[in-house]
């Protein structure tokens, strides 16, 4: 596959992760989401437990599990089912890289940085250095000749 078509799949994701990254955003409540979301529909451990075909005790160990972020996905998708609900699981970007493509576009420029920064010493040491406009551009034309034919470590190292 080449550039253009993973930019456009990234481009259909980003737009798809820019709704989650809102819901990210909120946070997980304290108790859980299964807690929560339980106590909101009235529910006692042991009517969940029985709706999942599980006992109480088990619901309890999920709800902990949930908190300390070792619960498998099987297990949720159970307890949604379960309060008539979809368990849903994304990702989304984290930082200032707000999308796949600026993710892709920013390790493309720190390879480029580090390869001009090279090819800049070289020059100034022959005294044909680049001229501030002429850095910007070959700093552009690299970012794009990285991104439309990356190297095999693009993701190994960080503009080494």
């Amino acid at each position: 596959m080449n550039y253009w078509d993973k930019k456009v799949i990234r481009e259909q994701l980003d737009k798809k992760l820019a709704f989650l990254k809102h819901f990210a955003s909120s946070g997980v409540p304290l108790q859980g989401w299964i807690k929560a979301i339980r106590e909101a529909l009235g529910l006692s451990a042991s009517q969940l437990g029985k709706r999942a075909g599980i006992d109480q005790s088990r619901i309890s160990r999920l709800e902990n599990a949930e908190k300390n972020g070792d619960l498998k996905l099987s297990s949720l998708q159970k307890i949604a089912k379960a309060l008539n609900m979809k368990f849903v699981y994304g990702f989304v970007p984290d930082g200032t890289e707000d999308t796949l493509e600026t993710m892709v576009r920013n390790q493309a420029k720190r390879i480029a940085l580090r390869r001009i920064e090279t090819l800049d010493h070289t020059m100034q040491l022959e005294k044909q250095a680049l001229s501030v406009e002429e850095q910007k551009k070959a700093l552009n034309d690299m970012i794009v000749k990285i991104l439309v034919d990356p190297p095999k470590d693009f993701w190994d190292r960080d503009g080494e």
